[in-house]
This record gives C-alpha cells, structure tokens and sequence, in this order.
C-alpha cells in the first residue's frame, strides 16, 4: 500500500508463489524512493520467511517507523492511484482468462 502495488507480484502462478515462499521481493525505484528507511525496515521484518522469527503484533507496534511520528516525510501519493487501478485491472484480466480456460476444458470433457 506504500508504493500501490503488492510486494509479490508475477503473471505466472507459479514463479509467484516460488518469490512468496522464498521471500524475493525488492523496493523499486522511483516507486519507493520517497519511502523511509524505516517504513523499509519494517516491511523486511514483516516479510520473514520463517514465522519465529518474523516480527509480532507486539513488535510491529513498537517499530520506529509507527512509534516516531517526527518521522513523516512529505510523501508525492500521486502514483498511487494509477498503480492500484493498474494491479486490479491485471488481476481482473487473469481472473477473466482464468474463467475462459476453465469454461473451454469444460466444453472439450462435455463432447467427450
């Protein structure tokens, strides 16, 4: 929500479930050049693969980044928008695709 996109994201289900499990991911530019070391650090901690040592709900509320308030930069959101529209309508277009594929396998087991 930062930048307007997810921190996982691939056209191919399995490329991307393969980044989740091994947690590959990046902050790209310009997308989050105006994001806070901070606000980095706690995405990092909260992106563990491991579930012990991933941070906590106790541990997420006392990071820097949601305990300093002095810390607020001001931040250009304007690409936001674009980018949310731009995943959704990705995700709509699979989600699309995904009925016809499922519709045509379908049709092809009816005239067997």
């Amino acid at each position: 929500m930062l930048c307007g996109f997810p921190p996982f994201y691939n056209d191919n289900n399995e490329a991307l479930f393969e980044s989740i499990k091994s947690a590959k991911y990046d902050f790209p530019s310009p997308y989050w050049d105006d994001i806070s070391a901070a606000a980095k650090d706690l995405i990092c901690k909260c992106l563990v693969i491991n579930p012990q040592e991933r941070i906590d709900a106790e541990g997420i509320l006392n990071h820097p980044w949601i305990t300093n308030a002095e810390e607020v930069p001001e931040v250009d959101l304007t690409q936001v928008p674009p980018k949310l529209k731009e995943f959704n309508a990705k995700r709509r277009w699979k989600r699309g695709a995904t009925a016809i594929i499922a519709l045509n396998r379908l049709k092809k087991k009816m005239m067997i």
